[in-house]
């Protein structure tokens, strides 16, 4: 039958011409080595001789290394990338097989009357290689992707081989084997799917890369639970029994399991926390993150008296791109963008997303050459290079740079105001450019309706956080917006309509307080305009603006 199944994977070979074709070899190559083991069995023992002859097991034993080459390359080509996750979890489950082995096969064999020394160097090694095998097979199986029939078949073969060499272990070991019995039947089921497998289309994509796959599902944690139980099980079973023979070596395996359930258990957790922090599309880091870092970085530049400085970028004419080559394409410039920034940045410097296709960038420590030299070179490292997308299709891509510093006295608000204005004034200016904001000036002066509506929504978030920080989260957004709105409108001069002095639009919105306002947010709202946080939104288009606040 072995013979059947090598000239059926060559046969595939030929017709399918599939990827990865030494796997398929390399397990031809194990299937041959079984013939060879069959021969050199049944030619020594045709004289009558009953001992185990030393060719026969070194071939039956080359059956396993070259089946254990073809999973391990197989492996490697579904999931090139390197899964610590699916690691650490091949190493619980074999763990747990290996005590099973241990106490049952291994163990008893070794120590058990009546067995020759070939008897039991053939008991620890044929359980070791089906362990080896198991093993590589495990971490094929955890390596997720899709799962082609002849895979699944080829699964089937390793699952009902390591079944029937098991079976056939416990049956030797209580001398309860007979030839040609069930266990010998499974042997020749595996070999048939396996020759299946070669025959089947679908083994041409079975070696191709495959989508990696999360390691949190449920069925993956029943199953290390369970594995992570074997060991104390066992001891269980040992101690009812009254053999101790194996305790410690039972207990060496607990101890082991604990250690890799705590470091699946880091990782889980180190998983969770790079997911909370990172922008699933670009890879850089997410706003929230970026909201504890400025945070902190205000909190080390007020105590120790320095400054903080941040950098926005946003793509220009990005909804151009999105409505030319689709969203997908805009995705992926979003991901060559982020790419760049991060490329050209320090590794100490925060590149987050922060939004849309706006990014920001937390500076940390001193800019050797300035803050401003930095922000160009940013430009110029987007602008120098058209990013390609799928087809090959170049687009050429640029930012518009703002840059702020503050000094440490001054608030996280006050710098993301700041970058702002300087961004929206390199939005004005033509675009393609970087534009550093003056410190002591803290809005925009836009002429864009759509500038002001954005800057409304940064007063917005501005006051809103304020009040978050005062434990005050029973206002809602709307009341914030409105106030800020309002503010935005009395202080923009239109036709025939001149803006109000800062002076007039304080007392109309304190007149309005408790009856159009709310008290807590106009309070709020006043103290960060006195701060410098609120600013002055200049435009000459407030019919428009008026329109857009109704």
């Amino acid at each position: 039958m072995s013979v059947g199944t090598a000239i059926a994977m060559a046969v595939g070979l030929r017709l399918h011409r599939p990827a990865g074709r030494a796997i398929w070899r390399l397990l031809a190559c194990g299937q041959m080595m079984y013939v060879g083991g069959d021969v050199a069995y049944f030619t020594a023992t045709a004289g009558g001789d009953t001992s185990y002859p030393v060719l026969a097991n070194l071939l039956y034993v080359s059956q396993y290394v070259f089946v254990a080459a073809a999973l391990v390359l197989l492996g490697r080509r579904r999931s090139p990338q390197r899964n610590v996750a699916a690691l650490v979890d091949t190493a619980i489950l074999t763990v747990a097989a290996a005590v099973l082995w241990w106490v049952f096969l291994i163990h008893p064999a070794v120590t058990g009357p009546g067995f020759s020394a070939l008897d039991r160097v053939g008991a620890t090694i044929y359980p070791i290689m089906d362990l080896c095998l198991l093993t590589v097979a495990i971490r094929l199986l955890l390596g997720g992707g899709a799962r082609q029939r002849s895979y699944q078949l080829l699964l089937t073969f390793l699952g009902l081989t390591l079944f029937a060499d098991t079976a056939y272990a416990l049956m030797s070991l209580h001398g309860v084997y007979e030839a040609g019995g069930w266990s010998d039947a499974v042997y020749l089921t595996s070999y048939v799917a396996l020759g299946v497998a070669a025959l089947h289309p679908s083994m041409r994509q079975m070696a191709e890369p495959v989508e990696r796959r999360s390691g949190a599902t449920l069925y993956r944690v029943v199953l290390l639970a369970m594995a992570t139980s074997t060991a104390p099980a066992v001891l269980i079973v040992q101690n009812l029994r009254h053999d101790e023979s194996s305790d410690l070596v039972v207990v060496t395996a607990s101890a082991v399991l604990f250690l890799l359930v705590l470091t699946r258990m880091a990782g889980l957790i180190s998983a969770q926390r790079r997911i909370a922090m990172t922008d699933g599309l670009t890879g850089v880091y997410n706003r929230r993150f970026l909201s504890e870092a400025l945070r902190a970085r205000s909190e080390r530049a007020l105590r120790h008296g320095g400054t903080f400085a941040m950098l926005l970028a946003d793509v220009d004419h990005f909804k151009n791109i999105n409505d030319t080559y689709g969203h997908p394409v805009g995705d992926q410039v979003l991901r060559e963008v982020a790419r760049r920034l991060r490329d050209t940045c320090r590794g100490t410097d925060v590149v987050a997303r922060f939004g849309g296709e706006e990014f920001a960038v937390l500076v940390t420590g001193e800019v050797p050459d300035g803050l401003p030299a930095l922000a160009e070179r940013l430009r110029e490292r987007i602008a120098g290079a058209p990013v390609l997308v799928d087809g090959g299709t170049a687009i050429a891509v640029t930012v518009s740079v703002g840059a702020a510093v503050l000094p440490g006295s001054a608030s996280t608000e006050a710098l993301l105001i700041a970058t702002d204005a300087a961004l929206y004034a390199a939005k004005r200016g033509g675009r393609n450019r970087v534009v550093t904001n003056d410190p002591e000036r803290a809005t925009p002066a836009g002429s864009d309706p759509a500038d002001i509506d954005r800057q409304i929504q940064r007063w917005t978030m501005v006051v809103s956080e304020s009040l978050r920080h005062a434990d005050d989260t029973g206002v809602p957004a709307s009341m914030v917006a409105g106030v800020c709105a309002a503010w935005a409108l009395m202080r923009t001069a239109g036709p025939g309509r001149p803006a109000l002095s800062a002076e007039q639009a304080r007392a109309e919105l304190l007149r309005c307080s408790g009856v159009q306002f709310h008290p807590r947010v106009l309070d709020e709202f006043l103290a960060l305009e006195r701060a410098g946080v609120i600013g002055t939104p200049e435009t000459a288009a407030a019919p428009q603006l008026a329109a857009t606040l109704g």
